[in-house]
């Protein structure tokens, strides 16, 4: 996962907090280095726990940017201001903030239940793709079928015009 706030102490809190619960942690100190180290992973990262308030690209835009261009990366943002909760837009999957101060057990149910959340999407996604393919597929079958009973049936009646041409040849 990957943790981006500009106050180094506050970073470092959260990278202790989440290795300790076994979690693999990278950082950054604001919004532009964060969306360098997403862009250079080939892999997206599970996670990204950003604090709303930096400068330049804030928690708001790195989350917005993820969203389009990395939907699979679950976001967790944190602000000690309950007034920094973005807008969210009706067709906008809703942003979640983690409020400061928070706990460590806090930490740890608010990234687990993102990770969760993020994973039940993917897959929620990937079902209607396999969904589709199998309606395509059945289509695509159906159009073969089609087309093979219109030959075939094309076939009968060159047959019985032959035929026909055949037995008036011979009267």
């Amino acid at each position: 996962m990957l943790v981006v706030d500009d106050e180094p102490p506050i970073r470092q809190l959260l990278r202790r907090s989440l290795e300790a619960e076994s979690f693999h942690v990278e950082e950054a100190p604001n919004g532009e280095s964060a969306l360098r180290l997403i862009q250079a992973r080939a892999e997206p990262f599970d996670l990204v726990l950003t604090d709303l308030s930096m400068a330049q690209i804030d928690g708001r835009q790195l989350s917005e940017t993820l969203r389009r261009y990395r939907p699979s990366v679950a976001v967790l943002c944190m602000s000690a201001d309950p007034d920094a909760v973005p807008y969210i837009e009706a067709s906008d999957a809703p942003v979640r903030v983690l409020l400061k101060p928070f706990t460590a057990e806090d930490l740890y149910h608010a990234v687990r239940d993102a990770i969760t959340r993020a994973t039940d999407l993917v897959a929620a996604a990937e079902l209607e793709i396999v969904q589709a393919h199998a309606g395509l597929s059945k289509l695509a079958f159906a159009l073969e079928a089609s087309r093979t009973m219109r030959v075939q049936t094309l076939d009968l009646v060159v047959a019985a015009r032959e035929l026909r041409r055949a037995a008036a040849a011979s009267r």
